[in-house]
């Protein structure tokens, strides 16, 4: 049974194990990837944790100090601002019997400080004593409604900058103006916050990612591990031998791109073993994106090897070269965003970005096949074993048939686009047409 599952375990079918050397067979090798049965399997997907906070504004709308116009000034008012209190106050005026004008005549009020002073006659006998008492008394009235009016006058105004549904602004007409500044954080809501830089979404990494802009990929210079597969340790020095010279490769390319590098690990197994991504049963390669290991049935290999040594050693090149195009798009975070976009697919879209990611994989592998060709050397049989290879590789050949890695065509098609250019920019496959990842 094949898993479709979001954790990414693939299908444990049994693949043909015909190779280039063998007469009377127009099949080949049989796999639903691009090794002699690769494949890759991913841990449930978790969520990434992103950190998606921003910087937040310490600012916010209130009510602040109004634009307050100055109130008439009065001496007996105690409801004035700190501003209006110091200004400069004047006396009340003050008249009295006996005061003295500036020229010499007495005088039943202040002066009007005029200049010159103008002088006021003084009233015969009492009756202007007892009207000057009607006088102060009225003064006082009028004083005192003064007062009122500018103290209720100021006291409106203070409501109005303070809120007037307060309790406390009814009471004290001061109190008002410190509520006014209240602090940011008692009014979140009302404040504005800077937009939060997002990251680049799903799309955004599997069809623009850094590490179509690297060019070229660096050869690694190193030749074809001398170890047959004839027995585990062998097979697991083969594979020991040859892992540092892809990390190399991809780490160079990698940091050009400004994109992490890990090295993955490498596992030679008989029989079964466990992994994060589920029961590893020798039927075939995998990359298990958890713990970030390439696991490899000996038993796959060391079947190819009793066939053909030849075509044993391209299957084992192509398959370990194509586990570790899955680790380069763990490590770009295209392999974690292309299963994020398969989640609100439909089954057929699903097949379709499988199919994206398995055949960007198989070009990722030849990219490298192809920078370090003139090294390993890849030419005469291993060439044409692994041409062979290319051409009879895919779901066409797979038991049961899912169409979740590519058909021949397609697998032949990027595996030789990704050789020559030796660019992962000619592995966009998500940006591809649909008609070409087949």
């Amino acid at each position: 049974m094949r898993d479709d599952s979001a954790g990414g375990s693939e299908s444990q079918d049994e693949s043909s194990q015909a190779g280039a050397g063998q007469s009377g067979t127009g099949q080949g090798w049989s796999a639903t990837g691009q090794s002699g049965s690769s494949a890759w399997q991913a841990a449930p997907s978790q969520p990434p944790q992103r950190d998606q906070s921003g910087p937040r504004s310490e600012d916010s709308y209130l009510w602040g100090p109004a634009n307050q116009t100055q109130q008439p000034t009065s001496p007996w008012s105690n409801a004035l601002s700190p501003q209006q209190q110091s200004a400069p106050r004047h006396a009340a005026p003050q008249g009295g019997p006996g005061q003295i004008g500036p020229m010499g005549q007495p005088v039943q009020q202040a002066p009007n400080w005029q200049y010159p002073p103008i002088p006021i006659p003084q009233p015969p006998g009492g009756r202007r004593r007892r009207k000057k008492k009607v006088s102060r008394n009225l003064l006082i009235l009028l004083v005192a409604l003064a007062v009122l009016v500018v103290g209720s006058g100021i006291t409106l105004l203070v409501r109005s900058v303070g809120g007037g549904d307060d309790p406390q602004a009814k009471d004290s007409p001061t109190a008002p103006v410190s509520e006014s500044s209240s602090s940011p954080s008692e009014s979140p809501s009302t404040s504005p916050s800077p937009s939060t830089p997002r990251g680049p979404t799903a799309d955004e990494v599997v069809k623009g990612s850094a590490l179509y802009k690297v060019g070229p990929v660096a050869a690694s210079k190193c030749a074809e591990p001398p170890f047959a597969p004839v027995t585990v340790p062998a097979a697991q020095q083969y594979y020991n031998r040859l892992l540092p010279c892809l990390n190399r490769t991809w780490w160079l390319a990698m940091k050009k791109a400004n994109l992490p590098f890990r090295n993955p690990k490498a596992v030679v197994y008989v029989g079964k073993t466990p992994s994060p991504c589920g029961i590893q049963r020798s039927v075939r390669a995998a990359y298990c994106a958890a713990n970030e290991t390439i696991y490899l049935p000996f038993s796959v290999d060391n079947g190819y090897y009793r066939t053909n040594p030849v075509y044993a050693r391209a299957v084992m090149l192509n398959t370990f070269a194509h586990e570790y195009g899955h680790h380069v798009q763990k490590l770009s975070g295209i392999l974690a965003s292309s299963m994020s976009r398969q989640q609100s697919m439909t089954p057929n879209q699903k097949l379709l970005e499988s199919r994206r990611r398995e055949l960007q994989a198989t070009c990722l592998g030849a990219v490298y096949l192809g920078a370090n060709a003139a090294f390993t050397p890849m030419n005469g049989p291993l060439l044409a074993n692994w041409k062979f290879l290319i051409s009879h590789s895919g779901d066409d050949y797979a038991r049961p048939r899912v169409h979740d890695h590519g058909n021949r065509v397609s697998n032949y098609q990027w595996s030789i686009s990704g050789f020559n250019s030796k660019k992962p920019d000619a592995c966009n496959t998500f940006t591809a047409a649909d008609v070409r990842v087949n």
